[in-house]
């Protein structure tokens, strides 16, 4: 039985510019999910992203205080909720999404995805919200 210990420096930066620190993958073997961490320093923002194909996530708080956006595709405005240690969001397809960490310390939050991860492509801007352009986005790497 083989097992996986979180890096100590990000192993990567995502689509959105959140750090992630991947745990188990198709570099590990799995076929039908994936777990990563994501971290945001104090005062960063990811960018709003949406997922394009059939990936879905559901993001598990560890540690810090946040704020979730998540836009429908058929709504005109995005919803918005509170979120810190052992809450747990919905990340559907297609939806525009992004996060905001409101507290003092680091937010970090779990990513398990299905299928697995299937690389940078999959999540692209938000198409119909200007407001992303020049926004000021923290210093994630967005």
């Amino acid at each position: 039985m083989e097992k996986w210990h979180r890096a100590d420096q990000p192993t990567a930066i995502a689509p959105d510019g959140a750090e992630i620190r991947g745990l188990i993958d198709r570099e590990q073997g799995a076929t039908r999910l994936s777990v990563a961490e994501a971290l945001l320093h104090a005062g960063e923002r990811t960018a709003k992203v949406r997922h394009v194909t059939v990936y879905e996530e559901i993001w598990y708080v560890l540690q810090g205080m946040g704020m979730f956006h998540l836009h429908r595709p058929d709504a005109r405005s995005e919803e918005t909720a509170p979120v810190g240690r052992g809450d747990a969001v919905l990340v559907p397809v297609r939806h525009g999404f992004w996060m905001e960490n409101t507290g003092a310390t680091d937010l970090i939050w779990l990513c398990c995805g299905s299928p697995p991860w299937p690389g940078a492509q999959e999540a692209q801007p938000w198409p119909s919200d200007e407001r992303e352009e020049g926004a000021n986005r923290g210093s994630a790497g967005v």
